[in-house]
């Protein structure tokens, strides 16, 4: 509890240095200020000083010293500094025969940021061990308080009938009182028997208690957490010891116990060194009884993050599992909802002016029981740029051939899907197995393909009249593939394409003097295209896989047209200030032309539109009679849609509009102010020992209450999918989320997932919250498909680790 205690160590200090200061000080004294007939004492009074080469120092109205009696008395505005430690109080008595000091009244001790305030001190210097009556002490994160505080050993302090609290309040709310405390200064607090006391109520009774009061992290056991449900029966959770490694890494090896269904092991770490590396890891195994079965499972999720000179970096994600049954009483909804798990490793450099990618991954597909692999996958884009540049690093005048531009990307890949059940670490990394059952050998249980694949590009761009985009392009691809669908080994592949387009933009404004919306733009933006590729059905007997592969097809040529459209607006914000919102609405059609064919040459019509309006602010509401306006709330809403037509089926009265999607949310945001019009005075025994914070206001300096503000939010998404009629969807789903700050003190968030089209609540959570001053109460529940579970977790705000109770469950429909 007590860093130093300042005022034995100042007292001892005086004693050693005692005679030094009489012999000192007494001779002079003895030739200024007659002696009286009736006693041997001298007087010193209108505040005598001393100051000592050893920052040793004493202030006192006066100073009384008894040579017979070998007695010290420092009366009146006490003050004793030494190096940081000073002590005051009323008065102070030094016992130069028993080597004892004493103090009256209200004695302040005080090292550096460490205070503590009692009625009297005793100590003795041969022992060195003292008595502090009534002492109360700030320290860290709480206060402490006791009848008797004695100094047992070097950092070991005995307190009777002590109270703790973390409560600033000058009436705390709680406190934990105990006939019996120890303190462990730095460590911990121990206490027989332990009461809880609630507004001075007994709430708990704890026959022994123990909490740490280290500072920063220290190695130590965790709070385990004892409950009880029907399927695991009598339970403990995270039985749990914690060990910090350097300033850099931490870790944590736990366990669970479960009466009826076993028990999970966990190690976790984290580790980040600042400019070097970061990671972190988890590793769990259980043993899990159910339904007369037993079954051993483990999961491990590990990232590694490391920066390598030359602006090099490496990552390592793994994220495996033996199986799924591990995480079936997960909190975390990903994890039980978790149907592919991938892990990755991946290399960056760069590499010129580009950058030099080298990656691979391992995806479970936990619900067919697959594997995907890509061991390894590389590329490297080279940035498209003028070609001459290639031949000449001089400014060149900006002419026709300086507008040919080159670009260039190159791909690696080996990828692998294993499906045989029994898998050796060869099939995964190159075996192709054929499937016994196929007596025409072309199915595989087990089938790995690997390739190269280049690309470059030339592009012309130039533009007439000013305001005209012409556009021309060639592309090259080749791949090389270690077989075909023939089983020729080694083969390559290529194919080319040309295309030539143009587009331009065309403005229209309105504007709208005295009004809100002051001006709205149009932009239309028509393009076309065309593009051509040569015969490539030869193509058809490659592989496509990863990145690499061919177009494969008959010769063809397309003409694109598209017609996109944007509307910006200017607008007259709430601080009477012009705003600008660019894309409020953009609308975008498109269709392709086969120049191939003879007839029907265009394709389906694509229309996509999006509208993001401004969120309203202020807002108004009425209630009653009168208007409120909240000036701190904002509306806003978002809808995405996109559809298709079928060009030969238009007509006047049916303009078959298919494969509709529609996307909509809605969101209700804001501010609101909350007003504490009866704030509770403060604990202020210690301010004026400590340093003052300019920025610190209490709530007794506000004679009208205190006010905050804290953000809330309402959202509603809707997607739905419809083959024709939006009022008749295939598919239809809706999303709502909440946080609601309700009072000061209340708060709650609430989400679902809602099937409309099959009348099903997917999943759904809440979560109430609820701030007791220095303590916090969260009930949570959560729902999805056949799974439920809650938690009710009561803590301390300032001892989150130390002082935390908590219950939870889970269960299967």
């Amino acid at each position: 509890m007590i860093n130093k205690l300042v005022l034995l160590t100042g007292i001892l200090l005086i004693c050693c240095l005692l005679p030094h200061l009489m012999a000192q000080t007494g001779e002079t004294v003895l030739e200024e200020t007659p002696q009286t007939a009736d006693s041997t004492s001298v007087a010193i009074s209108d505040s005598i000083q001393a100051q000592q080469p050893d920052s040793l120092y004493y202030d006192a109205d006066e100073i009384l010293l008894d040579y017979e009696a070998e007695q010290i008395y420092l009366y009146g505005n006490t003050k004793i500094a030494y190096q940081t430690s000073t002590i005051t109080s009323d008065s102070l008595q030094i016992d130069l025969k028993q080597d004892r000091a004493f103090s009256n009244g209200q004695t302040v001790l005080q090292d550096t940021d460490q205070i503590i305030i009692g009625t009297g001190v005793l100590y003795d210097v041969n022992s060195q061990t003292g008595i502090l009556s009534e002492g109360l002490s700030k320290m860290d994160k709480g206060y402490y308080y006791g009848r008797v505080i004695r100094k047992v050993d070097k950092d070991i302090y005995d307190v009777d009938n002590g109270r703790f609290t973390t409560c600033d309040h000058a009436e705390p709310d709680f406190w934990f009182w105990s006939h019996q405390m120890r303190i462990y200064r730095g460590d911990k607090v121990v206490g027989k028997p332990v009461v809880f006391y609630v507004n001075h109520f007994p709430v708990f009774y704890f026959p022994f208690a123990t909490f740490s009061i280290k500072k920063g992290r220290k190695a130590g056991f965790l709070v385990p957490e004892p409950s009880y449900n029907t399927v695991d029966g009598k339970l403990v959770r995270n039985i749990a010891w914690f060990y910090p490694y350097g300033d850099w890494a931490d870790f944590t090896i736990g366990m669970d116990l479960m009466e009826k269904t076993g028990w999970k092991a966990n190690f976790s770490s984290q580790y980040v060194k600042r400019y070097e590396f970061s990671g972190s890891s988890d590793l769990s195994y259980q043993k899990r009884i159910s339904d007369n079965t037993t079954n051993y499972d483990w999961a491990l999720r590990a990232n590694h993050h490391h920066d390598l000179p030359e602006r090099s970096s490496f990552d390592l994600n793994l994220d495996i599992v033996s199986n799924k049954r591990i995480w079936e009483s997960s909190d975390d909804i990903d994890e039980s909802l978790a149907q592919q798990l991938t892990s990755s490793m991946s290399y960056r450099r760069p590499l010129l002016n580009s950058y030099l990618n080298v990656a691979s991954s391992y995806t479970q597909d936990l619900v067919n029981d697959n594997v995907y692999v890509n061991l390894p996958t590389a590329s490297f884009s080279l940035p498209s740029r003028p070609v001459h540049e290639f031949f000449t690093k001089s400014d060149v005048e900006d002419v026709w051939w300086t507008k040919f531009n080159l670009s260039y990307n190159t791909s690696l890949s080996h990828t692998g899907r294993v499906t045989s059940s029994k898998r050796s670490f060869s099939d995964i990394i190159w075996s192709n197995t054929l499937d016994p059952a196929d007596t025409t050998n072309q199915t595989y249980i087990n089938e790995h393909h690997a390739g190269i694949r280049h690309n470059a590009s030339l592009s012309y761009n130039w533009k007439a009249f000013g305001w005209l985009n012409f556009s021309q392009g060639l592309s090259y691809t080749e791949s090389w593939f270690d077989r075909d669908r023939n089983q020729k080994k080694w083969v390559r592949g290529n194919a080319y394409s040309a295309s030539s387009g143009v587009n331009f933009n065309i403005y229209g404004i309105r504007n709208f003097p005295g009004y809100k919306v002051s001006a709205i733009r149009h932009i239309i933006t028509p393009s076309a295209s065309v593009s051509y590729s040569p015969d490539q059905n030869r193509n058809q007997d490659f592989y496509s896989f990863g990145s690499i592969g061919l177009p494969s097809g008959r010769k063809s040529a397309y003409l694109n047209l598209n017609m996109n459209q944007t509307l910006q607006t200017k607008y007259l914000g709430k601080d009477k200030t012009q705003r600008r919102l660019n894309d409020f609405i953009t609308m975008s059609s498109g269709t392709s032309l086969n120049l191939m064919v003879d007839k029907k040459q265009m394709n389906n019509i694509t229309h996509r539109m999006s509208f993001r309006p401004p969120a309203m602010d202020p807002f108004k509401i009425s209630i009653g009679t009168q208007d409120y306006t909240l000036s701190d709330i904002k509306l806003g809403y978002t809808a995405d849609l996109s559809t298709t037509q079928n060009p030969y089926k238009v007509h006047w009265n049916d303009l078959d509009l298919r494969n509709k999607y529609l996307t909509q949310g809605i969101s209700f945001s804001g501010t609101s102010p909350y007003t504490e019009y009866f704030p509770r005075a403060k604990n202020k025994l210690f301010d004026p020992y400590s340093a003052v914070d300019s920025l610190q206001v209490t709530s007794e300096d506000l004679a009208t209450g205190t006010q905050t503000s804290d953000n809330w939010s309402i959202s509603i998404s809707h997607d739905l999918f419809a083959p024709s009629n939006l009022l008749k969807p295939t598919a239809s789903n809706l999303r709502l989320g909440t946080n609601l700050k309700l009072t000061t003190n209340w708060s709650a968030s609430y989400s679902a997932y809602y099937n409309l089209k099959t009348d099903e609540l997917l999943s759904q959570s809440f979560q109430i919250t609820r701030k007791l001053h220095c303590w916090q109460i969260d009930i949570s529940y959560n729902r999805r498909n056949e799974f439920w579970d809650y938690r009710i977790v009561f803590f301390n705000t300032a001892l989150p680790d130390a002082l935390k109770f908590q219950t939870r469950d889970n269960r299967k429909y």
